[in-house]
């Protein structure tokens, strides 16, 4: 045992004397049976009428469960899993996506808030709520440790994740034990474009997760896990674990609550689906995840008529998204209106996101509010959805020398012998996209560059700040942006990055080779879009020289 883990227990020992809790060991369930219970055990503590309490928990059928801010049709194949007999389901905790075959063994902790003496969930938090869980996998033979924001690792793989909510006195704080790992079905269940996948790219997955077999060559039994469990946590917070079963009470509440869990209504109930034409889609990658704004909007009368905030990250209370949600219906769609409203929120403490701060939070929003912006170009908003801005607006951005043009080189040709190399023939390729945007941007007048990995698109950043280019056009995929953002604006040069077609390195879990200079498969620019800000470039500056230093609208 390390000494980390062995200064938790002693520290939990000398905190707390040993109190008894109930051991819950419920059999395989189904996913709506699963999560009602987990319903019920909260909210029931939250009432102060039932036990702290640790529970295991099992699946069967098969399930996929999204986060609780998570939407369905974002997230998950329902055609596959249907087809499959994989249970689609909403859990109440936050967090991401994840497939829950029968091999896999959940864990839970439910217990009054005053026991850790916290009344929001933070990351120190889940860090001694993971650290029991760290010593069973010690005990099993795994050397693992926990990774910030809430998840457990081994050799930087990730083995466990964890999520919580909370309900009036008490909170719910879960996790995974991934003791074999079925890749293949849990790309398919997941909106994953797996049809597109090569067999060593399917393999690549084994970089980024593990589990106890792959670890230890076999399959502990179920009871050495949950004993080893069993142990961690009574070593780490000082408790005695007694087996026993649902109360009558919660039995009851189970009863009454199970068949709302099967219902749509919950499992859909974020669906953020609409017309592309009237919704804008941003997201930002914060340390304590992904959040991402779907505005639906009415660009005549300049109101939100709808918002959808979704995310694999983790809010309290639990309900609290939603009522900032119904807050920002029908208001008007500017900054100085929409951002006192989210500001008060989190001033007033109406909702905690541990480890984001407002400013992140609204960063997406922001982008949304900007695409809004670019229609006031004779822009439709579906183009401006393809469209994101660094280091300005724009209108600000727009009124600028545009001197460069950034081109990825995943949208060159597999076979051309160019294709990780700076330079292009504009050889005339039909199938290339990359020699006619490079035409484009010569005939624009512009410095037109190939990037071939994410050091040398910094490289070509600063090479271009140096020599007093005032602004740049980039194409880039939207995950690519999302996980980059902070890096472009980092650099400190305006400009504009247009979203490319077809399959991403992101979308088929080859982000590392890209990164390197190494993705094997073909993007597309898109080329209208490019076409139309080239175009729009061109006229601002025309109207600037006959007008003046600010060009007219």
């Amino acid at each position: 045992m390390n000494n980390e883990n062995r200064e938790n227990m002693n520290s939990a020992s000398k905190k707390r004397l040993s109190s008894t809790w109930r051991l819950l060991d419920t059999p395989p369930m189904t996913a709506a049976e699963n999560m009602a219970l987990d319903e019920v055990l909260v909210e029931c503590k939250g009432n102060g009428n039932t036990p702290n309490t640790i529970r295991f928990l099992q699946f069967s059928p098969r399930a996929v469960l999204v986060g609780y801010h998570q939407s369905v049709y974002e997230e998950i194949r329902r055609e596959y899993c249907q087809t499959h007999g994989i249970d689609i389901n909403r859990r109440i905790t936050g967090g991401g996506a994840i497939f829950f075959d029968e091999n896999q063994l959940g864990w839970e902790v439910i217990c009054d808030k005053s026991f850790f003496n916290v009344t929001i969930p933070n990351q120190r938090l889940f860090r001694i709520l993971c650290n029991p869980v760290i010593t069973a996998l010690e005990l099993l033979g795994v050397k693992a440790k926990f990774r910030p924001r809430n998840d457990i690792e081994v050799n930087g793989r990730k083995i466990s994740g964890t999520g919580g909510t909370e309900s009036g006195n008490a909170f719910l704080f879960q996790g995974t034990m991934l003791v074999d790992f079925d890749v293949d079905t849990m790309l398919r269940a997941l909106r994953i474009p797996v049809e597109k996948l090569k067999a060593k790219e399917i393999d690549s997955v084994k970089d980024r997760v593990t589990s106890l077999k792959w670890e230890l060559g076999f399959i502990p039994t179920l009871d050495n896990i949950k004993r080893a469990i069993r142990h961690g946590f009574e070593a780490h917070l000082g408790i005695h674990l007694e087996a026993a079963g649902l109360t009558d009470e919660e039995q009851q509440h189970f009863e009454k609550k199970v068949s709302g869990f099967r219902k749509a209504k919950w499992v859909d109930r974020v669906n953020p689906k609409f017309q592309q034409s009237e919704t804008i889609q941003c997201a930002y990658k914060a340390d304590a995840g992904m959040v991402r704004f779907t505005l639906v909007v009415n660009l005549k009368q300049m109101l939100l008529k709808n918002i959808f905030i979704t995310g694999d990250f983790l809010s309290f209370p639990g309900g609290s998204l939603y009522d900032l949600e119904s807050c920002l219906r029908g208001v008007s769609l500017k900054r100085e209106v929409l951002y006192p409203i989210i500001s008060k929120y989190f001033l007033d403490g109406h909702i905690v996101i541990p480890g984001m701060s407002f400013e992140e939070f609204i960063k997406p929003l922001d982008q949304a509010i900007e695409k809004v912006a670019i229609t006031r170009y004779g822009i439709p908003l579906e183009h401006c959805n393809l469209i994101s801005v660094v280091n300005g607006s724009f209108e600000e951005i727009v009124q600028k020398k545009i001197g460069a043009l950034l081109l990825p080189y995943c949208a060159k040709i597999t076979h051309c012998d160019l294709r990780y190399k700076k330079g292009c023939r504009t050889c005339g390729q039909e199938d290339c996209s990359i020699g006619p945007a490079w035409l484009m941007g010569l005939q624009s007048k512009m410095e037109v560059v190939s990037v071939v990995s994410f050091e040398d698109l910094w490289t070509e950043l600063m090479r271009i700040k140096n020599r007093g280019i005032e602004a740049y056009i980039g194409c880039c995929c939207q995950p690519f942006f999302i996980k980059h953002q902070d890096d472009f604006e980092k650099s400190g040069i305006p400009g504009i990055m247009l979203d490319i077609d077809n399959t991403t390195c992101y979308e088929l879990d080859q982000a590392r080779e890209a990164y390197a200079g190494k993705f094997e498969n073909q993007t597309s620019l898109n080329l209208d879009l490019l076409q139309i800000i080239l175009d729009t470039a061109s006229r601002i500056q025309q109207q600037k020289e006959e007008y003046g230093t600010h060009a007219i609208i």
